[in-house]
C-alpha cells in the first residue's frame, strides 16, 4: 500500500514540475502558416512570424551528426526552417545514453516542445507509458485530422496502430514498409582473394571465416558490444534473445533462448570464432565507433547492418580500400532452412508533442511534420537545393551523389532531418545511389524472404520492472542472459550448462515473466505475433 501511494505521489510531482516548466519558447508569437507559402493571404499584412519550438532528438550514432559544432547553424537546418517557416532549437541526445537522457528529462521537468523517441518507445512501452499516463504528451488525433492529412495518407495504418494507446494517437511515427531491415554483408573481393564463396548455410560459415583469416583479414566477422549486429548466427538457430522473441512451448509463452539445443549450437560458433581469432578478442567492449572504424579501414570480412547502408558503407570503405567490394548476401540459413536478422515492427523513431503547447504552436508543429511527406519535401531531403545541389530539366532530376567525406556527411545530415519517412529504404533516391539498383532489388526480393520474428508485447510485460536484470531490450539480450553468453564464449562457463542458465533464469523471476506472458497471450491483451512466431 505504501509503495502504491509513493508511486502516485511521484506521478503528481512529475506532472506538477512539467506544468510549471513550460516551453522555453512559449511566449513567442506562434505562426499560423508553414511550408513554402509563408506570406499572408492579405498582401497588406506582414508574413507570419516563424514558429519557434525546441526539439530533442538522438544522434543515431551518426558521425555526420555528432561531429557538427552547432547543428542549429547547419545549412540544411536553416533551409528546412525557411521552407517550413519555423525556428527550431535542436537539442542533440547522444545515441549511447539516449534513454537515460530522456529519463532525466522526465525527472527534471526539462521537456522540449517535441521529443523524437527511438524505435520501440511507443506510447504503451515501459519507457513512455508513465509519461503518457501522467499527461505529459498531447493526443494528436484531432490535430492530425485538421493539419496532418498527408501524414494520415502516407503512414501505414499498422504504424498508427503501434502508436495508439487507450484509443488515442500520441506520436507521429517513422515507419517501415519492409520489416526485415537488417542484412548480411561481406567483402566479396576478400572472398575472391581467399578463393571461397559466400556461405549459404550456417554450417558453411566457419570454413569460410578460416580462409579469410589465412589471407590476413583482422576480423573475419565483426559485431558490437551486447551482441549488437551479431544477429545472423543467432537468427540461423532462431534463438534471438530480444524482447520481440517469445514463442509457445507447451502451455507456456517463453523466450526463444529456451531452445537449449539451438542456443548451445549458436554459442559454440561464437566460441570457436573467439578461440580461433575469427572475431575480436575484446568483442564484449567493442563500441559502435570502434566497429565503424574497423569496417571503414577494411579490417572486416562479414558483418550485419541496416540494408539501406550498403551504398554509403561501400563508398566510405573505398576511401581506405579503393578496390574493395561490399556485397549483400542472403543470410546463412539454419537447420530449419531459414535465417536472417530480427524483424522490426512497423515503427522506428516517433515524434511526441509536449502537452503544454498552445493550440496554434501545436498546429504549426504538426504542419511541419506533415510537410516531410510531401513531394516538395522529398525533393529537398533527397537532393538539396535546386540550382545549388541539383538541376531539373523537363521534370527530370540531375543529381550527383557525393563521394567525398565532407559532402557525404552533409547529405547524411539532410536525410537525418527527415524524421518522418520510410525508414527502411528510399525508393526515389536509391537508383542514384552507389549500389542503388541492387539495394532496391534486395528490398523487393531478398529481404522479404528472411528474418526472424516472435511474440512480443505492447505494453511491455510489467514483470520486467520487478526483475530488470531479466528484461531484454529491443535488440539486446537481458543483462542476465548477456552475462552468461559472454562468460561461455570466454570459456569461464561451459556452454553445456545452458539448461542450468534457463533454470536459474526461471528461479530469479523468470517464472513470473512467463506467467504474465502466457496470461497476456491467452487473453489476447497487447500482444503482437510476428511473421516468424511459433504459436503451435
Amino acid at each position: 500500500m505504501k509503495k502504491s501511494i509513493m508511486s502516485l505521489v511521484c506521478i503528481v510531482l512529475l506532472t506538477s514540475m512539467l506544468a510549471a516548466c513550460g516551453s522555453k519558447n512559449e511566449n513567442t508569437p506562434p505562426a499560423t502558416n508553414t511550408g513554402n507559402n509563408s506570406s499572408s493571404s492579405n498582401p497588406s499584412e506582414a508574413p507570419a512570424a516563424p514558429t519557434k519550438f525546441s526539439i530533442a532528438r538522438g544522434t543515431l550514432a551518426l558521425k555526420a551528426v555528432e561531429s557538427v559544432t552547432d547543428i542549429n547553424k547547419d545549412k540544411w537546418v536553416l533551409e528546412l526552417e525557411k521552407r517550413t517557416n519555423t525556428d527550431m532549437d535542436i537539442q542533440l541526445l547522444p545515441h549511447k545514453d539516449f534513454k537515460q537522457k530522456v529519463s532525466l528529462m522526465f525527472a527534471g521537468g526539462e521537456l522540449p516542445d517535441v521529443l523524437v523517441a527511438y524505435q520501440s518507445m511507443t506510447p504503451a512501452s515501459k519507457d513512455m507509458r508513465g509519461a503518457v499516463d501522467a499527461g505529459i504528451f498531447m493526443p494528436l488525433d484531432d490535430l492530425l485530422k485538421s493539419h496532418g492529412q498527408n501524414l494520415l495518407k502516407v503512414i501505414p495504418q499498422a504504424a498508427w496502430d503501434e502508436v495508439t494507446y487507450n484509443g488515442k494517437i500520441y506520436s507521429i511515427p517513422q515507419y517501415l514498409t519492409v520489416q526485415s531491415r537488417r542484412a548480411t554483408f561481406v567483402r566479396s573481393d576478400l572472398l575472391e582473394k581467399a578463393n571461397v564463396t559466400a556461405p549459404k548455410t550456417i554450417d558453411e560459415l566457419l570454413p569460410v571465416l578460416r580462409e579469410l583469416k589465412k589471407i590476413g583479414v583482422e576480423q573475419p566477422f565483426a559485431f558490437r558490444e551486447n551482441f549488437k549486429y551479431a544477429d545472423f548466427i543467432l537468427g540461423a538457430y532462431d534463438v534471438l534473445p530480444y524482447s520481440t522473441m517469445y514463442e509457445k512451448q507447451g502451455d507456456e509463452i517463453v523466450p526463444k533462448f529456451f531452445n537449449s539445443e539451438n542456443m548451445m549450437k549458436a554459442l559454440e560458433i561464437y566460441k570457436t570464432m573467439y578461440d580461433e581469432g575469427l572475431m575480436a578478442k575484446d568483442f564484449a567492449t567493442i563500441t559502435g565507433a570502434m566497429w565503424t572504424k574497423s569496417r571503414e579501414a577494411g579490417n572486416v570480412g562479414f558483418y550485419n547492418a541496416n540494408a539501406n547502408t550498403w551504398g554509403s558503407y561501400e563508398t566510405t570503405l573505398n576511401n581506405s580500400v579503393p578496390d574493395a567490394k561490399l556485397e549483400m548476401i542472403p543470410s546463412p540459413v539454419g537447420p530449419d532452412g531459414r535465417g536472417g536478422q530480427m524483424l522490426y515492427q512497423t515503427t522506428l523513431e516517433q515524434a511526441y508533442l509536449n502537452a503544454k503547447l498552445d493550440q496554434a504552436k501545436a498546429e504549426a508543429i504538426v504542419k511541419y511534420f506533415d510537410y516531410m511527406v510531401t513531394e516538395e519535401a522529398a525533393e529537398f531531403f533527397n537532393y538539396g537545393i535546386e540550382g545549388e545541389d541539383y538541376t531539373k530539366a523537363d521534370g527530370k532530376i540531375n543529381y550527383e551523389v557525393p563521394t567525398e567525406e565532407a559532402a557525404r556527411d552533409s547529405e547524411i545530415r539532410r536525410d537525418w532531418l527527415r524524421v518522418i519517412k520510410d525508414g527502411g529504404f528510399n525508393s526515389e533516391k536509391l537508383p542514384l545511389e552507389n549500389r542503388g539498383p541492387e539495394m532496391l532489388t534486395a528490398f523487393e526480393t531478398l529481404l522479404p524472404n528472411e528474418g526472424r520474428g516472435g511474440i512480443s508485447f505492447d505494453p511491455e510485460l510489467d514483470s520486467y520492472t520487478q526483475f530488470p536484470d531479466l528484461a531484454p531490450k529491443f535488440d539486446e539480450p537481458s543483462k542476465f542472459i548477456l552475462d552468461h553468453m559472454v562468460k561461455m564464449i570466454y570459456g569461464k562457463e561451459p556452454i553445456s550448462d545452458w539448461p542450468k542458465v534457463i533454470e536459474e533464469w526461471r528461479k530469479s523471476g523468470g517464472n513470473e515473466i512467463i506467467k504474465e506472458a502466457t496470461a497476456r497471450y491467452n487473453n489476447k491483451q497487447g500482444i503482437y505475433i510476428g511473421p516468424d512466431a511459433k504459436v503451435e
